[in-house]
């Protein structure tokens, strides 16, 4: 078969109308995703993850922990992340606006792709010149396709979107170099993406096999023509399995998520692919009842999913077949058994047996086929119509339910009714309930997922978290021993045990808990922060000032380290040092609202108010609805003789806090040095009436009473 492309007619002003569209399609049907809160396994790979806090040293960020989720051995995610985290933070719509972006260079490389690929010798005839709107038809239905929000939407699917870039660039580079008279350029473009594929996710690892199935299906038409003919291509892609080789050895265990021995026969798993790949299918048809979590369920039993099996028999036997005899009509059904194939096959990925994003790739050649056979019935003008109002009709679906994920209670509460036995995901209902402040809500949900799961070490973990917030510590430690006798390596329980016997007073106790959880993370820094502040607490200051000092040596850049540390200082005494590493928090952390109101209350208490003023200021910029930064504040002014802003300050309290007591005793103060009596002694009333046994505003309001000469009521005697 020729290798020689046909020309490219293509205009800039076509090819720039079709980008705009597709990027304005995009906009449209993501233009609501980009509040949505960090849920899930964002988590731990963003909030709770050390490794993206700096972009240097460089090996740091492209290692990131075990229990980064879905950045775990994948370094250019983690770095993707690093970047976003660099910008803005923990702003969660900057990671939003991340993943929209990649998920509009992966469109527009589909896109050029799909153009280039129409119009090769052996696809023109057939397609009558209907290259440009087939291309854009594909692009348009793939990018606003609902069975992607989940990839786009949740944060750490960009695991998804950045292989998929790498995948796409790989291919391009691929069929660039087939009529290229600068092979040696292509080449090199294709084995650099692949690489870069390699260290983003494991799916990456079928792309070389990719590449050469379809240079068999629409260039040379045998495999051996096209290795013999590209030979440096394809040892170049070949040899990027070592790195993703590398990758996977060292994070075999995926922190006992993926692979053997860890509950789930690999039959099992299999017969749930049986159930899930079809599902998928399914709603790349009807995108009808999109579920965030399935959850971790597997099938044990072939006669309960005979029919999917059955299906997908079909299937893999037509893309054998078609591959043989038809191989560009195999190459989709390659394409789309081959991306999914690493997650779902027979590897059990315990923590996800089933999960929409893996769709993000695969869905491309089921939107191929379907618009090539829209073009094929129609003409021109017809289909790419039907295709425009098809996309319409999916884009306002994508961004309803990106609705969905405007919040966790929201997300977690459609999974529930979608998947009643799920017991994670009452879990993770739970989870933002607590969130939410909305505690009893919280504790029936973390129930519902035991009674659905008894050894959930996680729900009782996390149901302990809320109890010990409603005070109720020693129910708590309860849950918590519970937990680690299912789970005895579990590291969270073990801090947070410590936490509860830090509230019932049991100090040494709290030290044993926090020492047995470092022990199984040695390194984790807020780990041993908090043993450092329970050593304080139990008056053991040198040895708790050491601690966090080696904390500080381990990463100098640690600002709740610097606060912890600024902390303790200045409960020995040490005003300066204090206030020294009180001030490298805050500018470690300039978004941080809490790192400036420590700062500012160390200079408070140094008698350096102005500039306690000024980091007060900080603290309500970002938190405006702060009643005590507004109260400080306010005593801040009201010491430097600053009559008006403290009166100012101290109603800003009130407004957020009406039953403050101590704002309405000072507040009252100020306005009897001002002059304004009536309205002192108003506030000295509702002081006592918020506080009753307030000692200093009663003998405050007596002695206003008393220059006044006014006797006081009944309530105000009383």
């Amino acid at each position: 078969m020729a290798e020689r492309q046909a020309p490219v007619r293509e205009s800039p002003r076509a090819a720039a109308f079709c980008f705009l569209l597709i990027i304005v399609a995009a906009l449209a049907a993501y233009h609501n995703s980009f509040s949505g809160p960090f849920v899930f396994d964002d988590i731990p790979a963003i909030v709770d993850n050390p490794s993206i806090r700096h972009l240097w040293p460089i090996t740091r960020v492209m290692a990131p922990p075990l229990t980064a989720a879905g950045a775990t051995g994948r370094p250019m995610v983690n770095l993707s992340l690093a970047v976003n985290y660099a910008l803005g933070g923990t702003n969660v719509a900057g990671y939003h606006a991340g993943n929209l972006l990649l998920h509009i260079a992966v469109a527009l490389l589909l896109f050029s792709l799909g153009l280039r690929t129409l119009r090769l010798p052996s696809l023109e005839g057939r397609l009558e010149g209907q290259a440009r709107p087939i291309a854009l038809a594909i692009t348009l239905l793939w990018t606003v396709h609902p069975l992607l929000t989940e990839s786009v939407t949740s944060v750490i699917q960009r695991g998804e979107l950045i292989v998929g870039l790498f995948y796409l660039l790989t291919l391009y580079g691929a069929v660039r170099s087939f009529d290229s008279t600068r092979k040696a350029f292509w080449y090199g473009w294709a084995i650099a993406a692949c690489l870069l594929g390699m260290a983003s996710k494991e799916v990456m690892a079928t792309a070389p096999v990719m590449v050469l199935l379809y240079d068999r299906a629409f260039l040379s038409g045998s495999f051996k023509k096209a290795l013999m003919q590209r030979r440096p291509l394809y040892i170049g892609l070949a040899a990027t399995w070592v790195l993703l080789g590398l990758l996977i050895f060292s994070h075999s265990d995926r922190n006992e998520t993926v692979g053997f021995g860890h509950g789930v026969a690999w039959w099992a798993y299999a017969l749930t692919q049986c159930q899930a790949i079809v599902r998928y299918l399914g709603l790349a048809l009807w995108p009808q009842g999109l579920v965030f979590d399935y959850g971790t369920e597997v099938v044990k039993d072939v006669t309960v999913v005979w029919p999917q099996a059955a299906i997908l028999l079909v299937l893999l036997g037509a893309t054998v077949y078609a591959t043989v005899r038809q191989p560009k009509l195999g190459f989709a059904g390659c394409w789309f058994f081959g991306i999914l194939a690493p997650s779902s096959s027979v590897i059990p990925l315990t923590t996800q047996t089933m999960a929409e994003h893996r769709m993000y790739l695969p869905l491309i050649p089921v939107v191929a086929l379907a618009a090539v056979g829209l073009f094929i019935k129609a003409n021109k003008k017809t289909g790419l119509a039907v295709a425009v109002v098809v996309a319409a009709l999916l884009g306002w679906r994508t961004e309803r339910r990106n609705d969905v994920y405007s919040s966790a209670a929201s997300l977690w509460g459609d999974t529930t009714s979608k998947r009643p036995g799920n017991a994670r995901a009452y879990n993770e209902l739970g989870n933002a309930l607590d969130g939410m402040g909305r505690m009893s809500e919280a504790l029936a949900n973390y129930d519902k997922a035991l009674q659905l799961k008894p050894d959930y070490a996680m729900a009782k973990y996390n149901k302990a978290e809320s109890l010990l917030k409603m005070g109720q510590a020693s129910t708590a430690i309860e849950l918590l021993d519970q937990a680690l006798r299912i789970k005895p390596a579990y590291f969270k329980a073990l801090k947070l045990k410590g936490d509860a016997l830090v509230q019932l007073g049991r100090s040494d106790a709290a030290i044993t808990s926090y020492e047995e959880a470092l022990k199984l993370q040695p390194n984790d820094s807020g780990a041993a922060r908090i043993l450092g502040l329970a050593l304080l607490s139990a008056g053991r200051r040198a040895e708790a000032i050491e601690r966090l000092q080696a904390v500080l040596r381990a990463d100098p850049r640690d600002a709740r380290a610097h606060s912890s540390l600024g902390y303790a200082f200045s409960k020995v005494g040490q005003v300066d040092m204090a206030i020294q590493h009180l001030a490298a928090a805050a500018r470690l952390e300039p978004d941080s609202a809490e790192a400036h109101a420590n700062y500012a209350v160390a200079l408070d208490q140094a008698g350096r108010l102005t500039d306690a003023i000024g980091e007060y200021r900080q603290v309500l910029m970002l938190k405006p609805e702060d009643a005590t930064a507004h109260y400080s504040m306010g005593n801040a002014y009201a010491h430097t003789g600053q009559s008006l802003q403290a009166v100012a300050a101290y109603e800003g309290a009130l407004k957020y806090r009406p039953e403050y007591p101590e704002a309405h005793n000072n507040l009252a103060t100020v306005l009897r040095r001002m002059g304004r009596v009536d309205e002192a002694r108003e506030h000295y009333r509702l002081a006592l009436q918020y506080r009753p046994d307030y000692p200093q505003a009663r003998r405050n309001l007596a002695a206003l009473l008393e220059s006044q000469d006014a006797p006081p009521t009944q309530e105000e005697s009383r």
